[in-house]
């Protein structure tokens, strides 16, 4: 039996079995459905720790940390796709005035879930007191965390 022919986006005749004749003509769109939509992109969570795996997920997520902890960690899990977005953390220290301690912004793109991950270093002890982390996504607030740092135990 002869191979069927195929076009995409075009309709195209099939050879008919060793009768010479045409057999009708089938839509290339009837041959393949349509690849499903993909969802919008979101934010799914905002964990912090000061530990991450190999899949830059949290190892152990908490809110209250160690003076001497050196590394704090913000993980931002998301669904969906997009060609581009933009995702900041704005990390601040709210005992007194409070101030900025750092901003930092990644572009991304992705098809599906996704974990993008950032990192607040500090050679020195922390200051005791309450922190906050926020996630902007293109610049649009989208996730927010208090956290803690307390004396070392």
């Amino acid at each position: 039996m002869p191979a069927a022919a195929r076009s995409v986006g075009k309709v195209v005749a099939t050879p008919a079995a060793r009768t010479g004749t045409t057999a009708p003509a089938i839509p290339a769109s009837v041959a393949r459905p349509a690849p499903a939509a993909s969802a919008p992109f979101a934010i799914q969570s905002l964990t912090l720790g000061d530990a991450i795996g190999a899949d830059h997920r949290i190892s152990q997520p908490g809110n209250r940390f160690s003076a001497s902890d050196k590394t704090l960690y913000a993980s931002v899990a998301s669904t969906g796709s997009s060609s581009e977005v933009s995702l900041t953390a704005t990390w601040r220290y709210l005992e007194g005035r409070g101030h900025l301690i750092r901003e930092v912004s990644q572009s991304i793109a992705t098809d599906g879930p996704a974990v993008t991950t950032f990192e607040l270093h500090n050679p020195d002890l922390w200051p005791e007191g309450h922190y906050r982390v926020d996630i902007a996504m293109d610049g649009k607030p989208a996730a927010s965390q208090h956290f803690e740092i307390i004396k070392n135990p």
